[in-house]
């Protein structure tokens, strides 16, 4: 089977190229989308994106927004509200406007520079996490994860209204943003009983290990799947699953049976993570990787814009919230990273006229290039104190 032997492929490149990154303090998801981009269809032809790997990829991404979900304390999400909202918009507000400044010099203007400003204003909430997933206080985590998905809101909002206008895609932004309140208003408001009023689900459900880890799994799906159904991204729903089962560790147990089994059950997944589900999300990114076309003078004019419009528009809010420039300025580069969604909607440009080959190309390098700074400038920049 192809499929398989794919995998092996993948798999054992990418260990061999992210395990000497970890050693020397980089973050492996850098060997990650390495080993796609050297074993993919444009530079040894090895491996080529197919139906499976996409599906393998789908679902480790799933399941790590719901790792993310899972180890963000609510209790910091809500101390730090106000910084989160103004970190995630903030981000998009100053990278759209300065990337949108520096097409015109290159000849890109109207709703072709639109879209592309718009595109890589985003933040990928993917990025973000396996940054995340071994370096960072909680506090810095709630305060970066947070953002992300205020900026993915924003952002989608975005997106919608130019689809709308520019793709003749019939769009209601009323019934998205009135979606997306309700979704994530009735999902907290149900994990707010469960942690105070019905503190004996948690009880229950952690007498059986077993029993805790596959009711987490599922509920991590079906909330994906009803953020899916009512027109909202499945990364909504998987993260706030997460923090649904994650609160059990809010109220008092004699016992601590639940933050023990809470605590196992995260430790179990981060291994499964680590070792499957992230080396192929980021190996699949790399093997979507297409070098023809590739502008050099496009690619470093628009990283340059994409990267410091996230930490000009993100860092002094997180310092506001951190009172740590170290720390802040390591969430701003945490926040530079691109990935999924980016090369999806510049899919879509392409699918619709709204830009050629060559814009694509290069675009596509671009956000793939944050997805590598992002976690590794990360890990480099964050020290606890």
């Amino acid at each position: 089977m192809n499929f398989l032997s794919d995998l092996v492929k993948l798999l054992v490149l990418a260990k061999l190229l992210g395990y000497p990154l970890k050693k020397q303090g980089i973050h492996p998801v850098v060997g990650h989308v390495v080993a796609g981009i050297i074993l993919g269809p444009y530079v040894l032809g090895l491996v080529k994106p197919s139906y499976e790997l996409e599906i393998i990829s789908s679902v480790a991404l799933l399941l790590l927004l719901f790792y993310t979900g899972l180890t963000t304390d609510f209790r910091e999400l809500r101390r730090r509200f106000k910084y989160i909202i103004l970190m995630g918009v903030l981000g998009v507000v100053v990278t759209f406007s300065l990337v949108y400044s520096v097409l015109y010099p290159l000849g890109l203007t109207g709703v072709k520079a639109l879209f592309i400003a718009i595109a890589l204003s985003n933040t990928a909430t993917e990025t973000v996490a396996a940054a995340l997933a071994r370096v960072g206080g909680r506090d810095v985590k709630a305060l970066i994860i947070g953002a992300s998905f205020v900026d993915d809101i924003v952002a989608v909002f975005i997106i919608s209204i130019l689809s709308s206008l520019t793709l003749n895609v019939s769009t209601d932004i009323n019934y998205i943003v009135v979606a997306t309140i309700l979704f994530i208003t009735i999902v907290i408001g149900i994990s707010q009983l469960l942690a105070t009023k019905f503190k004996q689900f948690y009880e229950r459900l952690s007498k059986d290990y077993l029993a805790f880890a596959s009711a987490s799994i599922v509920t991590a799906f079906l909330l994906a799947l009803l953020a899916r159904e009512v027109g909202l991204s499945e990364l909504i729903g998987a993260y706030l699953a997460g923090i649904l089962i994650g609160r059990g560790r809010e109220f008092h147990d004699p016992m601590i049976r639940t933050r023990v089994i809470l605590t196992e059950f995260i430790d179990d997944l981060s291994v499964v993570l680590e070792a499957l589900f992230i080396p192929m999300f980021f190996t699949y990114v790399g093997l979507l990787l297409v070098p023809t076309g590739i502008t050099p003078i496009m690619y470093l004019v628009l990283l340059g814009a994409a990267v410091l419009g996230k930490i000009l528009g993100c860092t002094p809010i997180a310092f506001l919230s951190l009172r740590n420039w170290r720390k802040s300025f390591a969430s701003g580069m945490a926040m530079t990273g691109r990935g999924a969604l980016e090369t999806a909607l510049m899919k879509l440009g392409l699918d619709y006229g709204l830009i050629n080959q060559n814009e694509y190309s290069t675009i596509i390098v671009v956000a793939l290039s944050t997805t590598i700074i992002a976690p590794l400038a990360f890990s480099l920049l964050y020290r606890e104190d």
